[in-house]
């Protein structure tokens, strides 16, 4: 019985992690160059200070700043 149980149990974490894994949205790949990288939101280069505060920034501050007005954060 105890097999039985615990293979269930396995089954299920399984599940329940698959289920979470395919909702859960791609992260967002901004365009970079040499230039710099460059917003999601408007297509303009992403303020390096800013970059430099917020490493993993995929958008500039006003268009962050809509998009979390707006309740679509990611």
């Amino acid at each position: 019985m105890t097999d039985l149980i615990d293979r269930a149990a396995v089954e299920t974490d399984a599940y329940i992690a698959d289920c979470i894994r395919r909702h859960r949205k791609p992260p967002e790949t901004p365009d970079e160059d040499e230039s710099g990288r460059y917003c999601l939101g408007c297509g303009q280069l992403i303020d390096p200070r800013r970059l430099e505060k917020t490493p993993d920034a995929v958008r500039c501050v006003p268009c962050e700043t809509k998009r979390e007005k707006h309740g679509n954060r990611g």
